[in-house]
């Protein structure tokens, strides 16, 4: 059970692959046949948050299926809940609403919104933000790279009521603009701007071994 004040995780998986092709881009494997999903998952499970939920499209697919499997296998060692996102045809909006509806019922004081299509970010990045964001006086963090802003991104829980409010397909990047919140940015590396989804970048991928990284 998590504990008010904590930090929680939320990773985004229930997109429709509609650019990648005819393969899902979370079930592509890399070069030591870990798929993406998994490597998303690992840099997620072996961070500080103390819990995490893994969005993922409706039941009846044969795809949601197997990426329970994978969120099964690969979070062992943390507590992994998995929420389905029934309207995710609607757009990112949907599945954001469904993790941060997640996090309030948690009582998590921040949460970290991860996509599942990053599978390069590490858990040192993860660390910085919640670092971050436990030395107090921030609405949301974000990671940083010569100058680019990438992901994920932690909002407080001063951020949920608005996350809820997001409509059809994106996330809270439109909420950065309102002037009333605190931000502050981390260094990281360039996995914070890589994600992988389409043909080419898949191809990209399954040439990669596990150990590679930014």
């Amino acid at each position: 059970m998590t504990q008010a004040g904590q930090v929680v995780a939320v990773v985004l998986a229930a997109g429709q692959s509609s650019r990648s092709g005819t393969q899902h881009k979370l079930l592509a494997r890399d070069a030591d046949g870990r798929t993406m999903l998994a490597r998303t998952l690992a840099g997620v499970c072996a961070s500080q948050v103390s819990g995490l939920c893994v969005v993922l499209p409706p039941s009846a697919s044969d795809i949601t299926s197997a990426l329970q499997a994978v969120v099964r296998e690969t979070c062992s060692g943390k507590h992994a809940d998995i929420r389905i996102s029934a309207a995710a045809d609607k757009g990112l909006s949907a599945s954001l609403k469904v993790g941060i509806a997640w996090a309030m019922e948690k009582r998590a004081g921040g949460c970290l919104v991860c996509l599942g299509d990053m599978p390069l970010v590490g858990s040192p990045v993860i660390d910085a933000l919640i670092d971050r964001f436990h030395q107090g006086d921030v609405d949301v963090v974000l990671p940083e790279y010569q100058g680019q802003r990438g992901h994920p991104v932690l909002w407080s829980a001063r951020c949920f009521p608005s996350l809820l409010t997001l409509t059809g397909d994106r996330g809270g990047k439109i909420l950065l603009s309102d002037p009333t919140l605190v931000k502050a940015a981390v260094a990281a590396d360039p996995s914070i701007l890589t994600d992988f989804d389409t043909p080419n970048a898949l191809q990209e991928f399954a040439r990669m071994r596990a150990t590679a990284s930014f």
